[in-house]
């Protein structure tokens, strides 16, 4: 861990210098995507200390299933299939999605009409599309 600190600290002296992520990264040996990051993260917080890792939750259902088998003294996979066939229980894993405010909703409703006309007149259904290949069967 120190080692990665020196390193913070040369990148970021490098670059107060003026030297090019480029040169940095050959001289360093290190990738120029790493140069790059430190730096941002520098001009971001002011600090070069590595970026904080989120910890696993220990109450998170993930290692139900190997917990389970474990107690039941069956294989994972046997738990596993006694969980979806027998008791009818589904892996579900809650996803992040993005979160709309007013304005996104507002915008979106609005298209959702335009497109609702465009497509009422059915319109869509007299599109010829003529760039199909033509095949003659004469041999």
């Amino acid at each position: 861990m120190k080692q990665l600190q020196n390193l913070r600290e040369s990148i970021i002296i490098a670059h107060n210098r003026g030297k090019k992520q480029a040169e940095i990264a050959d001289f360093l040996g290190i990738s120029q995507g790493a140069v790059s990051k430190t730096i941002k993260r520098f001009e971001e917080t002011g600090s070069n200390r590595a970026k904080g890792m989120f910890k696993r939750n220990p109450n998170t259902k993930a290692n139900s299933t190997r917990k389970l088998a474990k107690k039941l003294r069956v294989s994972q996979e046997s738990a596993r299939k006694i969980l979806k066939d027998d008791l009818k229980l589904k892996p579900y894993k809650l996803q992040k999605r993005q979160k709309l405010n007013e304005e996104a909703k507002k915008k979106c409703r609005e298209r959702c009409r335009v497109l609702l006309r465009r497509f009422d007149k059915q319109s869509h259904r007299r599109i010829i599309f003529s760039d199909e290949k033509l095949f003659d069967i004469q041999q």
